[in-house]
Order: C-alpha cells, then structure tokens, then sequence
C-alpha cells in the first residue's frame, strides 16, 4: 500500500471531448451519417439499460442488440458500435502530456477514474492509446458501481493501493463527481481546461 502523490483524471470530459453536451458530441452527424436519431436512442439505451451496461450488469452487445431489435435494427448493432466508439474518441494529447510530465517529474502514480463499460474501454485503451499513459484505467463497470456513489471511490482506492485518501488528486468535469469525491476524502478540483490543470498540477506532488 503507497501514500505517494496520485493524480486521477475523469475520461469524458477531461481526456476524451465527443461526450454528451461537449462542442462537438461523437452524435452530432448521426443522422446524416447513419440515418439514426440519437435523442430516440439516448431516451430509449443510454438512459436506460445502458445504466447497467455502466455497472457491468449487462453486456453492452447484449442490452443494445435487444434494443436495436426492439426497433427494426438489429442487423446494424456492429456499424452503430464502430461508428460510436471512433466518433466518441477524440482525445486531448495535450492533457495526456501534462500528465505525463507530472508523473515524469514527481514520480507519482496516474490513472483515469471513470464511469465506462468493458469494450468502449478496450477501444479508448488499445486504439486510442490510453493504456500507455496510466498505471491503470479505474472505471464502473469492472467496480460495479459508478460515480458519484462513495463506492466507487472507496472501491477505486483500493484498487490503487492507496491507504491516505488525500495523497490522491481527483479532476473531474462534473461538480457531483468532485464533491463525491472530496466526501470520500480525495483532493479533487473541477476540471476546466488544460490550462486548470496544468496550473493544479505545477503545485501537486
């Protein structure tokens, strides 16, 4: 077990900027592209079963397959999939460089603490190129539990081996997930651009 500086960074958000809400959404040309209605399907998936899908309850094949079929899509499940996870994986270099030169400089540790399911994971890890820069990506489905709950932040230090909750520095672009957070006794700051972090982490470890 280490109390040695730990920096743990949120992926949607912070690292990755096609989420829901952001500039330029993985699902802004959805329709155009695939001829697909995505607020249908956020309704209907994401705000539904895919909440398990997050817990690893269900597997995200299974649950959007039985969806897909419940509409008249079934044989579009690996087209929608491919299309989502390349359009959903837009990753800010600059964050992951910052964060290298933190670790780099104080020899801390670095993970990404997320709410993601299984295969998106694999894909953000393997082909976007995150496993390169964390020690180890953290996320809901493998704790079963996601953010905000204090399980998962309980479970997540854990996991990292940390036995002093305030050794570890939380970024995060959602304020419950901050607050969550800081509950359990982690430092944690509301991410709000590279520049935000970059000065958190000049005095950090």
């Amino acid at each position: 077990m280490s109390s040695s500086p730990v920096l743990a960074l949120d992926i949607d958000g912070v690292i990755s900027l096609a989420q829901p809400g952001s500039a330029e959404p993985w699902y802004a040309t959805l329709k155009a592209d695939l001829d697909l209605d995505y607020a249908a399907i956020q309704r209907d998936f994401f705000r539904r079963d895919f909440l398990e899908v997050l817990r690893g309850r269900l597997d995200l094949y299974v649950a959007l397959q039985d969806y897909l079929e419940s509409q008249g899509l079934g044989d579009r499940l690996e087209e929608f999939v491919s299309y989502w996870f390349e359009k959903d994986c837009v990753i800010d270099r600059s964050v992951l460089a910052r964060a290298d030169a933190w670790r780099q400089r104080t020899g801390g540790r670095c993970y990404a603490a997320t709410n993601q399911e299984h295969h998106r994971i694999g894909y953000l890890r393997d082909r976007g190129g995150l496993g390169a820069h964390f020690d180890e990506i953290i996320y809901s489905a493998a704790l079963g539990v996601c953010k905000p709950e204090r399980v998962f932040f309980t479970n997540a230090q854990a996991r990292m081996g940390v036995t002093v909750a305030q050794s570890i520095l939380f970024v995060d672009d959602k304020a419950e997930n901050v607050d969550a957070a800081r509950a359990a006794g982690w430092r944690a700051m509301l991410y709000r651009g590279p520049e935000s972090l970059e000065k958190a982490l000049a005095s950090w470890g």
